[in-house]
């Protein structure tokens, strides 16, 4: 379907997490069988869908995962409207999932440089949003995850 848009290599958990959750995604699986899932509702016709992303741990390393392929149900005829918003939506989880290690390269980068982690107050600002979405040790572990060592 649209696996296209997903980026399938390897990432800490606790950073997939964050970014599934931060886009309306909840996890319905655990252990062997993780998975996400959102709800899409076409307002047309009132009828929702839903939009699953499994989540692979890989064997070897406990607190990395892989997205897996996307699954979009809800009947015989998905309307097109709900496909191009699903599309975008994986997109946009690429993007973020992508953009993991960047970041992180990029922060290094500003604190080596200039003593702080921001710039400026815009900087500030997106970057207590992008903590706030971060959950916390005691949080991941109420979930029966294992928590990244690093953080």
């Amino acid at each position: 379907m649209m696996a296209k848009a997903l980026v399938f290599e390897k990432r800490p958990f606790t950073s997939v997490h964050s970014i599934m959750t931060s886009q309306g995604f909840r996890l319905i699986g655990f252990e062997e069988s993780v998975k996400y899932r959102v709800t899409m509702r076409d307002s047309s016709t009132g009828s929702t869908y839903g939009l699953e992303i499994p989540v692979t741990p890989t064997p070897l390393e406990p607190n990395q995962a892989m997205l897996g392929r996307p699954s979009l149900d809800g009947g015989k005829r998905i309307p097109i409207s709900v496909r191009e918003a699903a599309e975008s939506k994986l997109y946009e989880i690429a993007e973020y999932v992508k953009n993991i290690m960047v970041k992180k390269d990029t922060l290094a980068h500003q604190m080596d440089v200039s003593g702080s982690m921001v710039r400026n107050e815009a900087d500030m600002k997106q970057l207590g949003k992008e903590m706030e979405s971060i959950q916390t040790k005691e949080e991941l572990m109420e979930l029966g995850m294992t928590p990244d060592p690093s953080q």
